[in-house]
């Protein structure tokens, strides 16, 4: 039995070992590289029904600006028409500035997008659209 027991914590010192040495050996091999600047992350989405549209609510600071239907004000109050599509740019020019960010949304009753050049913290919520075209991993 002991035989078994000092068998297991051989074998397990060696995979133990040769862990770490693949950890080390690794971690060399994917050094980290500095951030370029300015950073752009452009996303677009598309209503999943372009008849109806989607829901795009944009937060700015404390103000909210709603794109389609308000449901705290029941179905049939809107503060503006659906979105048929929305495209955003954050852009962060360098490092610790502030992000500048771009949107563009087109209504389903219009073919003139309106435009929003924002800067500071800018939070999102989108339903009833898609993803579909973005340069992030």
């Amino acid at each position: 039995m002991s035989q078994a027991v000092m068998l297991f914590w051989r074998n397990r010192g060696w995979l133990a070992t040769l862990m770490l040495l693949a950890t080390f050996w690794l971690n060399q091999m994917a050094a980290a590289e500095e951030l370029k600047f300015p950073q752009i992350i452009t996303i677009h989405y598309e209503a999943k029904d372009p008849h109806t549209g989607g829901q795009f609510i944009i937060w700015v600071e404390r103000e909210k600006i709603w794109y389609g239907l308000d449901a705290k004000y029941g179905a049939d109050t809107k503060v503006f028409p659906s979105a048929k599509s929305v495209a955003i740019t954050h852009i962060t020019p360098a490092p610790g500035t502030t992000t500048i960010t771009m949107i563009t949304v087109t209504s389903i009753n219009s073919a003139i997008p309106d435009y929003f050049h924002l800067s500071g913290n800018v939070r999102f919520k989108i339903s009833g659209m898609t993803v579909t075209s973005s340069n992030l991993p």
